[in-house]
Order: structure tokens, then C-alpha cells, then sequence
């Protein structure tokens, strides 16, 4: 299974982005949409967060398409023994606590793949690899292979 990050949905949703990021997003989110992939509950929670303080959207506008993705895509949780995962990470400084409790999230759902630019690409963290979509080109190579684009 392939995941993305907040990240990805967040370029997606943001008309300001001028480096070709959105068009990569846009393919990207399009593609897991129509594979039924799952998104983290983690994601849902801070893409809405994002729309509100960083794209300065009207609640109303960002809840509607926080929404619209919750509803599209299948969705996955973190639990007690993520936590624990991600409070050791952090303490250890191998990862922000948010990113250690995505990845392990991911790894307990299943995700082998997560689509972001804000980890290290090509890292493995409990058998899930990090993959930036984004390259100056465009859609990276290694995204593009997993995608089947």
C-alpha cells in the first residue's frame, strides 16, 4: 500500500504554488484516490490545520475540503503502541514526534510506501519508504515507478 503526507494533499490544495508542485500533488493524490489507497487520520487532521494557518482559508472552506478528502480516501489510525513508537523516536531525536507517529501508523496499517518531502527519501522506517514525489522535473522517478505512470 502507498500513503502520502499532509504535505502532498496540502500542495494539491494551494493555487500559490508556483514550482510545479501542485501539478505533481494534484497526479499524485488523483492516482491513490483512484487505487482506494489509505490516508492517516494524523494527515486529515493536520491537512485542515494547514488550510486554516498557512493557505488563510474561510473555516467553512478548509473544513469542506478536509472533508471531501476524508471522504474519498480510506483511512487509517495510530494507537497506544504508535505513540510509545514515536515518543521513543523523539526522545532518541531520530524523527519529529508527528513524523515518528505517522510512520508508525503507517507500518501498523500496512502502508509500505509514504509520499513525502519532509522526511528523508529513500529511508525505511518498520519496512515503510519514504519517497519525495517532487523532483525538479517534475514527478520523481522513484514515484512515478510506484505509481505506474
Amino acid at each position: 500500500m502507498i500513503s502520502a503526507d499532509t504535505n502532498v494533499f496540502v500542495y494539491a490544495a494551494d493555487d500559490r504554488e508556483t514550482e510545479g508542485r501542485q501539478a505533481v500533488a494534484r497526479v499524485v493524490v488523483t492516482t491513490l484516490a483512484q487505487r482506494g489507497q489509505p490516508i492517516a487520520l494524523q494527515v486529515v487532521a493536520e491537512l485542515l490545520t494547514v488550510l486554516r494557518r498557512r493557505l488563510k482559508l474561510p473555516a467553512h472552506l478548509a473544513g469542506q475540503q478536509t472533508r471531501n478528502i476524508f471522504a474519498i480516501f480510506p483511512n487509517f489510525s495510530y494507537d497506544a503502541g504508535c505513540v510509545e513508537i514515536a515518543l521513543a523516536q523523539a526522545a532518541a531525536g531520530r524523527h519529529s514526534y508527528w513524523d515518528a507517529l505517522l510512520l508508525a501508523a503507517c507500518a501498523r496499517a500496512g502502508v509500505t510506501t509514504l509520499l513525502s518531502e519532509d522526511m528523508q527519501d529513500g529511508s525505511v522506517f518498520m519496512g515503510v519508504r519514504i519517497v519525495n514525489p517532487f523532483s525538479p522535473q517534475g514527478l520523481s522517478t522513484p514515484a512515478r515507478e510506484m505509481l505506474e505512470l
